[in-house]
């Protein structure tokens, strides 16, 4: 029964278990989740203790006022006619580990409009010696601010032209919030201080030093609320057996960032629940605010995404609002009456959350999340019913295909897939570049909301065929520490993709590429105000495939640092509300099926019934409209010719709809 722990499935349908990103856009294809409340793994559940992708031990990601109102920038003829205006630049290009953080802020004085900004820049191109990373040696990189007047939102003005950097010391990380009074802050590692100014144009000061430089205290996320309470999150390396890293650790500050509560861990032996495994690493958690509730979600090493609530403000943390948002369904085995002695076995394929997090709450209270999936699976071993698991990702090409978004409320107890890989498109021509350990094909999501509480997503993908020939390291992973194994290959460019959900609706609309061929354009930071009809969004661009940290065999050349004011009117329309369910006795027998499958439908509405068959990808592979409105229809589908793997058996009748999984065996 011992089954190699290094096997991986590398046929795109295994990821389809359970519908990830099954259907085009425009339909809601979705799994239950339940609402779990949050608990401590038991033994029988899957062990954290270690996480593997293609065959190989994960590793931590990398550590590594006046107003002057300006005439925006021309952008370069090279760059292709990106969209917006060019804020700046950076050598250091690399922008996250996962999670992208809140970098823009909207304000509004009067008839005046305007949208505060940071990035984590280095005018200094200059390699390190050691980390050979561009813009990284001495003082160079940090926190730069600047802002822009969007009054008129299709020509914004530049209000720092030329900015500066922030902190005195070589930092990063910053994530935006802003107060009530047009005013912001900023923090940033190491260790991990805050910034603020005194409003909109102001270049921010050192307010606090949260955590000392012995704590090593990483990746800091804010938030603000509705009182003016300021939240922090971050990555605490405690690094010892009786203190694990990856804690997540979080603190408050009650006078705008002046002074700080003192830590709280969600994870590890100190958490509320019990012992709790500990989160993923830097930048896979995010926090968000309004009134006085409090959010934040994270990843923990068992690949969960779980979220924690507070309701006056950060004052406490009940267990009772900490939940499981998502948690991989793996067929584990039951072996309680183990009499075989020493076996290993492997689970089936699931999609399996990342570190790539965003979470919002509307105007009404209630709270949304984003994720990024990748597909996973566990090696189990049993030991006389003593279990233990081996946690494997899959982040091959054809698996990529498939891994896109995840989206939940905390009002359904639904996952909604969305947010496709290359906008939907179908194949991945091109090589892909950074692909980091836990990223997938859809990286980097960020939510915005506008009044009427529609929702938004941003978040970075490529086009397929969109690429350039470069020279590049084909090693599998983060490329940081291994020999560079340099090959021609035609690299993908990155590009950003918006999608969104209007209000009371379960559907996404089909992803708009806003950015052009030819230029590489990453790491999109949307503004959580929605407003004026328009998405303020930050991003960068590059004339190369890649980033200069993770692609260390790349020329180091400046990235362009962008804002830009999406209008709404250029995303596609969402034509229809979410169908109702198929009222209905459906059996699809034998499912598995090798040869033939009959999909039977006895319904009492009265309608033709339609039996559509399609791939994971949205592809169709048959269909079938009964003779007449009766509600019985019985309708064979051929399976002998169709590759193994997971299929969408839709049935229609009278504007209903529902989705079943035919799976396919050889």
């Amino acid at each position: 029964m011992k089954r190699s722990s290094t096997r991986f499935f590398t046929v795109a349908s295994v990821f389809a278990t359970m519908g990830l990103c099954g259907l085009t856009a425009g339909t809601a294809d979705r799994i239950p989740v339940g609402n779990s409340p949050l608990k401590p793994l038991t033994n029988d559940a899957v062990s954290p203790l270690l996480l593997r992708t293609n065959g190989e031990e994960s590793r931590a990601v990398s550590t590594p006022s006046v107003l002057r109102v300006r005439t925006p920038k021309v952008v370069d003829a090279t760059q292709a006619e990106l969209p917006g205006v060019e804020v700046g630049f950076t050598y250091y290009d690399f922008q996250t580990n996962g999670a992208m953080a809140n970098r823009l802020a909207y304000t509004q004085d009067g008839p005046d409009k305007y949208v505060q900004l940071v990035w984590m820049t280095s005018k200094d191109s200059t390699r390190d010696l050691t980390s050979r990373i561009p813009g990284f040696a001495g003082n160079a990189r940090g926190t730069h601010y600047t802002f822009l007047d969007v009054s008129n939102p299709d020509a914004p003005a530049l209000g720092i032209e030329d900015w500066q950097k922030v902190e005195d010391t070589r930092s990063g990380w910053p994530s935006l919030i802003q107060f009530k009074d047009g005013a912001i802050g900023t923090p940033s590692h190491p260790p991990i201080r805050f910034f603020g100014n005194g409003g909109v144009g102001d270049q921010p000061v050192q307010y606090a030093e949260v955590t000392d430089a012995s704590s090593t205290c990483l990746w800091p996320r804010a938030a603000a609320d509705g009182d003016g309470n300021a939240h922090l999150i971050y990555n605490n390396n405690l690094g010892s057996d009786a203190a694990p890293s990856n804690q997540i650790g979080y603190r408050h500050s009650t006078d705008g960032g002046f002074s700080w509560s003192e830590e709280t861990l969600f994870t590890g032996s100190t958490a509320p629940e019990g012992n709790m495994p500990v989160g993923l690493g830097g930048d896979t958690y995010a926090i968000t605010a309004r009134g006085k509730k409090v959010v934040m979600v994270y990843t923990d090493n068992s690949l969960r995404t779980l979220s924690r609530t507070s309701t006056d403000g950060g004052a406490t943390w009940p267990s009772d609002l900490a939940r499981v948002v998502y948690s991989p369904g793996w067929t584990d085995i039951d072996s309680a009456n183990n009499e075989w002695g020493t076996f290993e076995v492997r689970t089936d394929t699931m999609p399996t959350p990342n570190g790539h997090v965003d979470v919002i709450i509307d105007g009404e209270g209630n709270t949304h999340y984003v994720m990024g999936l990748v597909p996973g699976y566990v090696v189990r071993k049993d030991t006389n019913g003593a279990r233990s698991g081996t946690i494997f990702i899959m982040n091959d090409r054809e698996s990529l295909r498939t891994s896109g978004l995840a989206y939940r409320n905390e009002t359904d107890n639904f996952i909604y897939f969305m947010g496709q890989p290359a906008g939907a498109q179908l194949g991945l021509d091109g090589y892909i570049m950074n692909n980091r350990f836990f990223d997938a094909a859809s990286r980097w999501p960020q939510l915005g909301i506008d009044a009427q509480n529609n929702l938004y997503c941003a978040y970075g993908s490529w086009k397929n065929g969109d690429t350039k020939s470069i020279l590049a390291d084909t090693t599998a992973g983060n490329q940081q520490s291994e020999p560079d194994t340099l090959a021609q290959v035609n690299a993908l460019n990155g590009h950003i993709w918006v999608t969104y959900k209007p209000a009371g609706v379960n559907i996404w609309s089909t992803p708009y590429n806003m950015t052009p061929d030819g230029v590489n354009c990453q790491y999109p930071s949307l503004c959580d105000d929605v407003v004026n009809g328009r998405l303020y969004i930050g991003y960068s661009a590059s004339p190369t495939p890649g980033d200069r940290v993770t692609n260390l065999e790349t020329n180091a050349e400046a990235a362009k640092v962008m804002f830009y004011a999406l209008d709404a009117t250029k995303l596609p329309v969402v034509n229809s509300v979410d169908p109702e369910p198929l009222v209905a006795d459906v059996v699809i027998a034998p499912n598995p099926a090798r040869e033939l499958a009959n999909v039977r439908i006895t319904s009492k509405a009265q309608g033709l019934v339609k039996v559509t068959i399609m791939t994971s990808i949205g592809e169709t592979v048959m269909s079938s409209v009964s003779p007449n409105d009766s509600g019985v229809f019985e309708v064979a589908v051929p399976t002998q010719a169709l590759a193994a793997g997971m299929y969408h058996c839709v049935i229609e009748q009278a504007g209903a709809r529902s989705v079943y999984s035919l799976s396919v065996v050889r």
